[in-house]
């Protein structure tokens, strides 16, 4: 029996050899026997030689254990440990929301609210005009010839109404004077609404006596009951389960960071294989590996460099780098940034970040946030093949093979290839002779689409988002 390592690594025997090979060692004993395995001794050749197939099944575990293409679970975790990998563990998904009412109500940490799932506020909350994140304003006196003053964001704003003078007027006006890059100010009638334009990050607000607040919407941050990739789109969280005295609505205006399942195995080895310079930076792997390991719900980031001295057809300045991140909150994956970024080197991106440095001074950290293109598929099926049988479900089937091979492989910065969704098509629905596919991608879920046969790009910074309802099928 062969029982130990080689320089080809581990060796092991299989069972059928060590039968084999007890066979010869007890005929050799005792002489001619009868080894067969209907026979006692060849019983109880079986038996030791299933334990000795044990103990070498064990050693080999052992000798994988050692090594990231082998090991498993714990194992793998202390194998990747020395080149300063971790397991990334499971998240939960936050999020930044409204929550309305009363001015001065507090809204304590551990007060719950629901989506799909239970959130639970992570600190104490004053609805206050000094922590505002969604109010509405309305004029009580509307004055000919008179300034109309606000100050928010840091900003002042003023409008002067003219000789005949209408709330209508004075609230458009006072839009146009306060909308910036920070806020979004919207008209609708008599009434202003005025709103963080990040949908996460605070503004103190102040109005004169001819204003009044009518309703106002302060931050709170809420994380998810459970760990787990579980969405929570925009005005998914409007539940309250703790009933508290002055608080009246919650609402996210933004789209919760998604938490993630714990890193499988398979993702470990993965990242293992293109992160063994995580315990470094400045390069394009080690920034990535970084991320992904140390800001909690990360889930992809692609990095894509400009070394020249021009700028690149996809806008990114020269000396630079984009990082297009799905995952994390804003200000955590900026700080990430900042600090595996190599110096002297701009980073690029629609979301610009204030980092405080080791200095004390403010820096602007760059990145993009993928912008959703809502693809919208039309499978018309030309012709039916005769010799196969249509399923009753074809319809349902054929809009799942879509959305399964659009989730899996198409994404941030891939394009849609229409061809390539024939051949999922084929393979999950018979009876199917010849099909056409037209395509579209908009902006928002609510626009109407123009289908066309053409392929549609997706660039470094959008991604392109599939769902059933936006699927159809017809010539069924």
């Amino acid at each position: 029996m062969t029982l130990g390592l080689t320089s080809d690594g581990f060796q092991r025997d299989r069972l059928p050899d060590i039968k084999t090979e007890y066979d010869a060692l007890v005929t050799d004993a005792l002489g001619p026997v009868n080894t067969n395995a209907d026979s006692v001794i060849g019983q109880l050749e079986g038996i030791w030689s299933e334990g000795i197939d044990n103990i070498q099944e064990a050693l080999q575990d052992v000798y994988d254990s050692q090594y990231p293409y082998s090991a498993e679970g714990t194992s793998l975790d202390g194998a990747v440990s020395f080149v300063g990998l971790s397991r990334v563990p499971s998240s939960a998904t936050v999020v930044t929301a409204a929550v309305y009412g009363t001015e001065g109500t507090l809204v304590p940490v551990g007060s719950i609210c629901h989506a799909d799932i239970t959130y639970t506020s992570t600190s104490d909350v004053v609805i206050s005009r000094a922590n505002a994140l969604d109010v509405e304003i309305e004029v009580n006196t509307v004055s000919n010839s008179t300034s109309y003053n606000i100050f928010a964001g840091g900003e002042s704003s003023t409008y002067i109404s003219d000789a005949s003078a209408t709330a209508e007027e004075i609230i458009a006006g006072i839009a146009a004077q306060a909308a910036s890059v920070n806020l979004l100010a919207v008209a609708t009638g008599t009434t202003l609404r005025l709103t963080a334009s990040d949908g996460e990050s605070p503004f103190a607000l102040t109005v004169d006596s001819k204003l009044t607040i009518t309703k106002r919407g302060s931050a709170a941050v809420f994380v998810a009951s459970v760990n787990g990739a579980k969405a929570c789109p925009v005005g998914a969280l409007i539940n309250i389960d703790t009933p508290i005295d002055g608080w009246d609505e919650v609402y996210n205006l933004k789209a919760g960071a998604i938490g993630r399942d714990v890193e499988t195995d398979t993702e470990l080895r993965a990242r293992h294989a293109t992160g063994v310079r995580a315990t470094g930076s400045a390069t394009v792997e080690a920034i990535k590996s970084r991320m992904l390991a140390d800001v909690d719900s990360v889930t992809s980031i692609q990095i894509y460099e400009n070394r020249t001295n021009v700028t690149t057809v996809d806008g990114i300045p020269p000396h630079s780098f984009e990082s297009v991140i799905v995952g994390g909150t804003d200000p955590e994956v900026a700080d990430q940034l900042w600090l595996t970024k190599p110096a002297g080197i701009e980073t690029h991106g629609n979301t610009p970040i204030n980092v405080t440095d080791s200095a004390g001074d403010v820096q602007v950290v760059k990145f993009s946030r993928p912008v959703p293109q809502y693809i919208w598929i039309t499978v018309t099926i030309d012709s039916l093949n005769t010799e196969e049988t249509l399923p009753t479900t074809a319809e349902s089937s054929i809009k799942e093979a879509v959305k399964a091979y659009g989730d899996a492989y198409i994404g941030n910065g891939v394009d849609v290839i229409l061809q390539r969704f024939k051949g999922p098509i084929y393979a999950a629905v018979s009876g199917i002779g010849d099909m056409t596919i037209t395509a579209d991608a908009t902006n928002s879920e609510g626009d109407t689409p123009s289908y066309s046969s053409s392929n549609i790009t997706i660039s470094k910074s959008q991604d392109a988002v599939f769902d059933l309802a936006r699927i159809f099928v017809s010539g069924l």
